[in-house]
């Protein structure tokens, strides 16, 4: 640390007990206090909202800014009431004269305003978080080229703070996450707005809980848990044999072993055959996986953390696939299993250095009238679904060719969503079940360009399952434009909540005005559509994987824009207080779950 000392004068004039504003000669001010034989200096600007801390009370070594009642210890500029805690200096008498050292030990404040945002995190407080993020970013410590400018470094604590405490895993906030620093980068969204709302989505969800199991199965390769586990670098598939076998904490140990050793791709490797086996959690295990693969790439120093918190949420979910109501589906992937398919024995084989792994050679497309067929197949019901899918795969089709037509077809279901069934007070069906379909058909698309053929496969007769099973969300016509407001524009549109005039607008665009189209309503998503954050996040990454499978379409059409429009601009119930108490005396009274989609 470098000093920089400048004399703020005699000792004599700093009335003991009472605070006292002394300047630099760059106009510093500096609130000091003279107590106990030691001037105590701290920034007099409260970190809060800048009021001078020299015209607060001092009792007993706590100084109380006079506009917000804030509370600091001068001994240490620790926050005791308010928020965060306050910028001190280092002080000494020397000859009857008070000199302070305005240099700031970079590493120091480094610890300080990080424990600060994490505690900001922890009690939910996203403003806090952003300033002292910004306070982060003021060091200079960040990477211009990554795209988050000076919040990099506050986005990376974001990233490791809400994976280490996300209780049951991987979260929305955590997806949320990954998604607005993309739209950062892309220049979507202001990088202090989009960090306010991935704050509050991860403090919300974590708020006041500690790290997940109080350390259970954070050990590192020298720990005695890693002993216990015996962690073996050839045998990744332990990590899907402690999952199946819900072994939780030896689960998340291997990842964490399996990510210090092999990094983010030996995570993938050990996570998709898991995956690949069935949909889990309404779809949010493919999902979640993916967005954890995307954050670790970008904030490396959280891929452990993060991959880690993935694990545990495939430890804790449930297999969907596995029960009654997908008897269709489980058939289907036993005929695959029996099925050779074309590129299988490369299976084993590790992606190549271009990123293309060895499902990516299946990707041709299929004709345009092959996929319309296919696509009604889809949208036809499960059964058809699935078993076109394998028909298809037996035939040599590639399966991200059929991926890219089962993503097309989950955006036209969820365009059809009937929005009676958010008004019913016997069911617990919503427009967020059916965006599943949607965000978990682009992460299939996005984790089968690394994985090996047969796990591709696998995605995409699960995928199809998904998208055919939601088939009674469908209304019963497609929803209708009308004339919008003349000179509007689509994101006018959406801001009046005018579905239709949206539409209008959409259906006169050709692909590159699509495409446009998402960037333009990405704020909206972001900042407007929504309130509560489960519901932000669902609005965020359905016009991200929507944008994402349109860019990927060999033959894109207005579907996947107009699937968003009927989603994200109608203003929805965000907390229905009727049908939830319906549902609850409902059940008391027979016992029976409420009506869904299967």
């Amino acid at each position: 640390m470098k000093s920089d000392w400048i004399d703020l004068g005699p000792v004599s004039e700093f009335p003991a007990e009472e605070p006292v504003l002394r300047k630099d000669d760059a106009g510093r001010r500096f609130a000091c206090v003279l107590r106990g034989g030691e001037v105590h200096a701290l920034d007099d600007r409260c970190p809060h909202q800048g009021y001078p801390l020299s015209q607060g009370a001092l009792r007993g070594g706590v100084l109380t800014c006079a506009w917000h009642n804030w509370k600091f210890d001068v001994a240490s500029g620790a926050c005791t009431f308010g928020g965060e805690p306050v910028r001190r200096y280092a002080t000494r008498i020397d000859g009857g004269r008070v000199l302070l050292n305005r240099a700031v030990d970079t590493a120091s404040e480094v610890r300080r305003l990080v424990a600060s945002l994490r505690e900001a995190v922890l009690r939910d407080d996203p403003a806090r978080a952003l300033r002292d993020g910004l306070r982060l970013g003021a060091l200079g410590l960040h990477r211009m080229e990554t795209g988050l400018g000076s919040l990099h470094l506050a986005f990376e604590v974001l990233a490791k703070d809400g994976a280490e405490r996300a209780e049951y895993g991987f979260d929305h906030g955590l997806a949320l996450l990954s998604d607005l620093c993309a739209w950062v980068e892309r220049g979507w969204v202001p990088a202090e707005e989009a960090f306010v709302v991935a704050a509050h989505a991860i403090g919300e969800a974590s708020a006041r809980l500690g790290p997940r199991g109080k350390g259970a199965g954070r050990a590192t390769a020298r720990s005695p848990l890693a002993r216990i586990v015996e962690f073996e670098l050839d045998e990744p598939e332990k990590v899907s044999e402690a999952l199946a076998a819900e072994r939780r904490d030896e689960a998340e140990a291997r990842m964490r072993e399996l990510v210090e050793v092999r990094g983010a791709a030996g995570a993938r490797r050990a996570l998709l055959p898991f995956v690949a086996q069935h949909l889990y959690d309404y779809g949010h295990g493919a999902i979640f996986l993916a967005k954890a693969l995307e954050l670790a790439e970008r904030f490396s120093s959280a891929a452990d953390e993060v991959l880690a918190a993935s694990t545990v949420q495939l430890a804790w979910a449930t297999a969907d696939t596995s029960l009654p109501p997908f008897a269709a589906t489980r058939a289907a992937l036993a005929r695959l299993a029996e099925l050779p398919l074309p590129g299988a024995e490369a299976a084993a084989e590790p992606a190549s250095s271009s990123g293309a792994g060895p499902a990516a050679a299946g990707a041709a497309p299929l004709d345009p009238a092959e996929r319309a067929a296919f696509e009604a197949e889809v949208l036809a019901g499960e059964r058809p679904a699935v078993e076109a899918t394998v028909r298809w795969l037996a035939r040599g089709a590639g399966p991200l060719a059929l991926l890219v037509a089962i993503g097309h077809a989950a955006a036209v279901r969820l365009a059809r969503f009937d929005s009676a069934w958010e008004q019913r007070l016997d069911a617990e069906v919503g427009v967020l079940d059916v965006t599943h379909a949607v965000t978990f058909a682009e992460a299939a698309a996005a984790l089968g360009r690394e994985a090996p053929p047969r796990e591709a496969a696998q995605l995409a007769v699960l995928a199809a399952g998904f998208v055919g099973k939601l088939r009674d969300a469908d209304a019963a016509a497609p929803p209708a434009s009308t004339t919008p407001a003349p000179g509007g524009t689509l994101l006018q549109a959406a801001e009046a909540r005018d579905v239709g005039g949206a539409l209008a607008i959409a259906r006169e665009l050709d692909a590159g005005g699509r495409l446009r189209a998402f960037a333009e309503l990405a704020p909206f998503a972001a900042l407007d559509a929504a309130v509560r954050p489960i519901f932000t996040a669902h609005a965020v990454k359905t016009l991200e994987a929507l944008m994402r499978l349109e860019s990927s379409d060999p033959q894109p059409d207005g579907a996947y824009l107009e699937a968003l429009l009927t989603y994200v601009v109608p203003v929805r119930r965000e907390l229905h207080a009727r049908r939830l108490a319906a549902v609850a005396k409902k059940f008391m009274s027979d016992g029976r779950p409420p009506e869904g989609l299967y």
